[in-house]
């Protein structure tokens, strides 16, 4: 599985790169320049390419471009450099390369405007690299601007104006049709926005020390088809429903009996023998008509259609019959129903996964999380709740609070987006796939019932995390494409999570 890098950690590499191994910055700016070369002169874009202009900053991405440029030029490119700033004010490496540009000849023009009248195949983006943040400054933006108007753009390690570990862009961002990322993936070329900004991406070695594993902070990975693979077993030729994972659910309320259905057949067409729900007296006969494959249990509700305190030892008497509990779609904000559900979680021993409504105790009293063996899988209006901080703080420090969250609590937390993040303890996970058309409602509670259900089939909590979120998007990408990203509704997911299983069954 593919290792991702925070700025942070890319920032650490380098640095003990030189400091711990003597490897001059000079010689990895020449190998991103040699990488960055090679991979044009393979000619992966729409149209042939033989005019390159390189637009650099002063930084050391300014001296990839400036590498890059020399490698062309020996390829016999037609290249042309635009250096925003005049050379006096380019780092130390960055102007080594500059000079071996202008000794070579190549065309520089320094602290220029954008060149409007002129045209070229490609333009490589080597402006701003790992470390940036907020909005860019005028200077920057008017070239971003003329970036953006060309067919065929290539940055080196990150686009401008894109933050390398939040995935946050700037107003102004250059959207690349390709990206050459130096040793490792950067976590925003992963995270919308920033993946969608980013194109094509591709990892080359550049000469980096192999101490990934010994960098500061979350071990970060992509959750990608071939991890998966590596995970999910067939069926045991003997299995039966008992031995196929039993789980039971606590879901839904008037007006919202479709998350009890959707969260429940997600958990049977992700594999699992007996799915037990939960239902409101007053709802029960709905709960029987839609989950047909499903086992009802009424609980007393007077009418009222939710959940309440009387309900607690019903629910606890079949807790010990489940292989793992899903609570949470659905349920509502009445006082009663959280009072039921702190009652529980102070009592409960089985694995566990919350969603939705069911993570309310939790935004009061945290300390229930402790003890818990569980899945929390918030989207993010629920985890800025949780963490009791603002929508905008999450998204600008999201793997910074979600690494503080893995290191106070023991449980799985799943940040839903289309590029889902999921930590545990030390370790982390980027999902690969998913789509915009994930944002309906419903599709939530589909992904809650396959994370229980890989669970009571003796997948760890972990493991059930990544299989399940990568598979949901898998499954909507696939969808997205046969209906449409803005018309996928959370029950087109159903049946293409059981078509999709069949990889898994040889």
């Amino acid at each position: 599985m593919m290792r991702a890098l925070t700025t942070d950690q890319a920032y650490e590499l380098d640095k003990r790169a030189s400091a711990d191994f003597n490897i001059p910055g000079e010689s990895l700016m020449g190998n991103a320049g040699l990488a960055v070369a090679s991979f044009i002169s393979k000619q992966p874009f729409d149209q042939k390419v033989k005019s390159i202009a390189v637009v650099a900053g002063k930084g050391n991405n300014g001296g990839d471009g400036f590498s890059a440029a020399l490698e062309l030029n020996k390829l016999n490119f037609d290249v042309s450099v635009f250096s925003i700033y005049k050379h006096e004010k380019l780092s130390n490496d960055s102007l080594i390369f500059f000079k071996k540009c202008r000794d070579a000849q190549i065309r520089i023009v320094e602290g220029s405007k954008p060149p409007i009248s002129e045209s070229f195949d490609l333009i490589v983006d080597a402006i701003l690299g790992i470390g940036f943040s907020g909005q860019l400054r005028n200077e920057v933006s008017e070239w971003v601007e003329w970036i953006n108007l060309n067919s065929s753009i290539l940055c080196c390690d990150v686009p401008t104006g894109l933050n390398s570990s939040s995935g946050l862009v700037s107003t102004s961002t250059v959207k690349a049709t390709h990206t050459i990322t130096m040793g490792f993936p950067k976590l925003g070329l992963c995270i919308e926005p920033g993946k969608s900004f980013s194109g094509k991406t591709e990892s080359v070695d550049i000469g980096f020390p192999k101490i990934e594993d010994e960098l500061n902070g979350i071990d970060w990975r992509l959750i990608d088809s071939n991890f998966v693979d590596q995970i999910i077993k067939p069926m045991d030729s003997t299995t039966n429903k008992y031995a196929q994972g039993k789980v039971l659910v606590l879901a839904g309320s008037k007006g919202m009996t479709g998350a009890a259905f959707l969260s429940s057949m997600g958990a049977l067409r992700s594999g699992a023998g007996l799915v037990k729900v939960f239902a409101p007296e007053s709802l029960s006969e709905i709960y029987e008509k839609k989950i047909t494959e499903g086992i009802t249990v009424s609980c007393e509700d007077e009418g009222e259609g939710y959940f309440q305190v009387k309900n607690f030892e019903i629910i606890m008497d079949q807790v010990e019959w489940a292989d793992a509990v899903l609570i949470g779609p659905g349920l509502g904000t009445n006082k009663e129903t959280i009072d039921l559900l702190t009652m529980i979680y102070e009592n409960i021993n089985k694995p566990l996964v919350v969603d939705a409504d069911g993570l309310n105790p939790f935004y009061k009293n945290r300390d229930l999380l402790k003890k818990l063996q569980c899945v929390l899988t918030p989207h993010h209006g629920e985890l800025s709740r949780l963490l009791s901080i603002s929508l905008g703080e999450l998204k600008e420090k999201l793997v910074n609070h979600m690494e503080g969250f893995a290191s106070s609590y023991p449980s799985v937390l799943i940040a839903k987006q289309p590029s889902s993040v999921i930590v545990h303890n030390i370790s982390g996970y980027i999902n690969t796939s998913g789509n915009p058309g994930l944002a309906t409602a419903g599709t939530g509670d589909v992904l809650s019932g396959m994370v229980t259900a890989f669970i009571a089939q003796g997948y760890n909590l972990v493991e059930s995390s990544c299989i399940s979120t990568f598979i949901h998007g898998y499954v909507a990408d696939k969808m997205s494409k046969k209906i449409s990203e803005r018309g996928l509704i959370a029950s087109d997911l159903l049946l293409e999570i059981a078509s999709s299983m069949s990889r898994y069954e040889s």
